[in-house]
């Protein structure tokens, strides 16, 4: 929830830690105003508040909590090893047979939810590369199956998509500080899983998640079909999690992101993989807390696709005996109220 938003009295969500990974507050810690101000001071500008009835309207995953946990310990054994040990043994294989096997789970088990994938959580906000590496490949399997991808093709996709930052991991340790990262990572990380033999198509797509449909990205400046399809749907995925990271730090509105990706058709993306993405994948998650245009507080309680910008969503006032928000009963189809809108995420 945005720190501004947050009431003493409200719940800790999660455990709050320092750069250095120091516990600050203690997940189920009820906030003072003493907490809530220091950690204002510190920066912070949103913190995991426990709300039980968005918990209720999120507990509907596209995977089995276990699963992806199993998912993200296997990648970040690989991920946070040091860059020279990556470099000498290469990556550890018993975790890639893992991460595979578990990928082919995701797959089964996204595919049963494809019809409510638009409903379901499918991404979960993060702000570290083994989330972000997560979120990426959940829902571009879910774009995947959606435009009915064979599945050695599905299986491809999913580890590029996974692996596509891997690179990020050896770029210092060969160039140096004075090294750009951002510009070689594709290029190092295409190398380390061909190295490694995970596969030549997640090789690429590491290598070109980053090239734009017009010529204009990196490293090789590819221009349309000469990047593999894969990549491009990829290339979507990535830049879309990044954006929605970014807004939820600043409560920004997200139907300008769907506009500007969608502005971008076939110049910085592929358009018709885009409106594909598009249809599996939300801008306002279900049991997202919003903020509307008649200042109210409202839970979104279901999306439909081709309305991206325009979920049905529930009102919710404050409850003053616990300084939290009750559900309303209220339902408003912002489609069918052109002059209501979202103006805001507060919490996701």
């Amino acid at each position: 929830m945005l720190l501004n938003e947050v009431k003493a009295g409200m719940t800790l969500a999660r455990d709050i830690v320092d750069d250095r990974g120091n516990l600050l507050l203690e997940e189920g810690i009820a906030l003072t105003e003493f907490y809530i101000t220091r950690l204002k001071q510190m920066g912070l500008n949103s913190i995991p508040i426990y709300d039980p009835y968005a918990a209720e309207l999120k507990k509907n995953t596209v995977i089995a909590t276990e699963i992806r946990e199993n998912l993200i310990t296997c990648f970040r054994s690989l991920f946070n090893k040091k860059s020279p040990e990556i470099l000498n043994s290469g990556l550890n294989s018993d975790y890639v047979t893992e991460i595979q096997q578990s990928v082919r789970t995701v797959i089964d088990e996204t595919e049963k939810k494809l019809p409510q994938i638009i409903n379901i959580q499918v991404r979960q906000p993060t702000e570290d590369e083994i989330g972000h590496a997560v979120n990426v490949c959940l829902m571009a399997i879910a774009t995947g199956l959606y435009i009915k991808l064979p599945r050695p093709v599905l299986m491809d996709l999913a580890l590029g998509a996974l692996f596509h930052d891997l690179g990020k991991a050896v770029v210092p340790a060969i160039n140096g500080p004075a090294s750009d990262p951002e510009r070689l990572h594709p290029i190092y990380g295409q190398q380390l899983l061909l190295k490694n033999k995970v596969g030549s198509i997640a090789a690429r797509i590491a290598a070109e998640h980053h090239e734009r449909y017009d010529g204009q990205g990196y490293p090789s400046g590819l221009v349309g079909k000469e990047i593999h399809p894969l990549s491009r749907l990829v290339a979507i995925v990535n830049h879309f999690d990044n954006e929605m990271t970014a807004a939820s730090k600043t409560g920004a509105p997200r139907h300008t992101l769907a506009e500007d990706m969608l502005a971008g058709g076939n110049t910085q993306f592929d358009l018709y993989l885009l409106r594909a993405f598009f249809h599996t994948a939300p801008l306002y998650p279900v049991g997202s807390l919003v903020r509307l245009t008649t200042n109210q507080l409202a839970y979104v309680v279901k999306n439909k696709v081709r309305f991206a910008a325009t979920p049905i969503v529930e009102v919710a006032e404050q409850n003053t005996r616990t300084n939290g928000l009750t559900a309303t009963g209220q339902l408003i189809d912002l489609a069918m109220k052109p002059n209501i809108a979202i103006t805001d995420v507060i919490a996701e």
